[in-house]
């Protein structure tokens, strides 16, 4: 039997256990929580006990209202007035013989609530969403890549003609790479706003994201920043909590892709090569639909696919 002790505020192990468990992320960290109330968020701080009183896992998750954008007629009311839970990378469960139990008092605890859910699962933990009976297990997978392995085995295993290739291209082509700092994160920004207004995607200002960044750097966050004739051309910005690199605020101008830069498959190479040094476990490429129900998701699919790297399963929670 499993209960659920519940708080705004996280306790002062909560990073501790992170870490102790090695499957910690920026994500599922007290510091993000932060963030989220900069942003006028609120969050709940989830532990899971078992009948000894131990804590056998942990959640973090955001409360926001339920956006009904797109919704017409009398149901925009209605889903306008309710609210959604949201997490990523978790539960973070640290004995797994009570995985099945955790996620059944999660279910009910989110039941209960009458709320909607929107979470994913960390891709190392075994899933149990299979085991939920009311809220949607989305079959979902993601490509990691192995940095405990030898730097030139690593680079053999990516697809010759448009991995292996193209970083030999964009290296050519002048490309630099450049680790993000303080003074330099503005321009990354910049790029960023560029790109996403352009797109009509933009919706972080200056100050939420430079928050996001000097809250996330200490626990491990950073990025790179290509340029082409000292001139910023594409961004990644990547965590690193428990040696495990998530990439993340992808970012590529018009000059990278109408002239074939390549920058992004330099800025990947780059971090994996910092990941080795740095002795960091793996590389997540970020998630991608196994299933795939358009010619843009298989895109996504053969991109991280080049690279090489084991697919893990794990799953989209939704309700």
């Amino acid at each position: 039997m499993i209960s659920i002790e519940t708080s705004n505020e996280p306790d002062i192990k909560w990073n501790d256990r992170l870490l102790e468990s090695g499957l910690g992320t920026v994500y599922q960290s007290k510091e993000i929580s932060l963030h989220f109330k900069n942003q006028s968020k609120n969050v709940e701080f989830l532990k899971f006990i078992d009948k000894t009183g131990a804590i056998v896992g942990q959640l973090l998750l955001s409360k926001e209202p339920y956006s009904s954008q797109g919704v017409k007629g009398k149901f925009r009311n209605l889903l306008s007035s309710q609210t959604i839970y949201k997490w990523s990378y978790g539960p973070v469960i640290f004995n797994l013989e009570t995985q099945n139990d955790i996620y059944s008092s999660l279910e009910k605890f989110l039941l209960d609530r009458g709320c909607r859910v929107s979470g994913h699962e960390h891709p190392l933990l075994p899933t149990g969403a299979n085991k939920l009976k009311k809220i949607n297990a989305v079959p979902w997978s993601t490509f990691l890549i192995d940095l405990k392995k030898p730097k030139d085995d690593i680079f053999k295993n990516f697809s010759k003609h448009n991995c292996q290739k193209n970083i030999l291209r964009s290296i050519k082509r002048g490309v630099v790479i450049e680790e993000i700092d303080k003074n330099t994160f503005r321009e990354y920004y910049e790029l960023k706003k560029r790109n996403e207004l352009h797109s009509n995607g933009y919706n972080m200002n200056v100050e939420n994201l430079f928050n996001w960044w000097n809250l996330l750097k200490p626990l491990g966050y950073s990025g790179f920043l290509a340029r082409k004739d000292q001139k910023p051309i594409g961004g990644l910005l990547f965590s690193f909590m428990c040696g495990h690199i998530i990439e993340g605020g992808v970012v590529r101008s018009k000059e990278d892709l109408t002239k074939n830069l390549y920058s992004h498959d330099l800025i990947k190479w780059k971090i994996i090569e910092w990941g080795i040094k740095n002795n960091m476990n793996f590389y997540n490429l970020a998630g991608y639909n196994p299933n795939p129900i358009s010619s843009k998701e298989e895109g996504i699919f053969r991109y991280k696919q080049k690279w090489g790297g084991e697919s893990y399963n794990f799953s989209l929670l939704k309700k």
